[in-house]
């Protein structure tokens, strides 16, 4: 049989693992640079970052609701938009 050897990281994994040690090792360097940014960039920049620490809202068509006949239906319509 052929592959990875059980338990051996896949290239995905140990990709992601070399840019997240990237990543705290430089933090230090992107703050002072962050610092140097005009408001602008820092704002820019600033809101790119939050889209990766604050889950993004979904919205519901308003058809949907309309459809919903009472709280459970439209609890199970928010459900199916979290879900897909």
């Amino acid at each position: 049989m052929g592959g990875r050897v059980k338990g051996t990281k896949n290239k995905n994994v140990l990709l992601k693992e070399r840019i997240s040690d990237f990543l705290t090792d430089k933090f230090d360097d992107f703050v002072k640079d962050y610092e140097s940014l005009s408001a602008k960039e820092r704002t820019r920049l600033y809101a790119k970052m939050v889209e990766f620490s604050v889950p993004k809202v979904s919205s519901i068509k308003f058809e949907d609701i309309k459809n919903a006949n009472n709280a459970i239906e439209l609890l199970k319509i928010a459900a199916q938009y979290k879900d897909g």
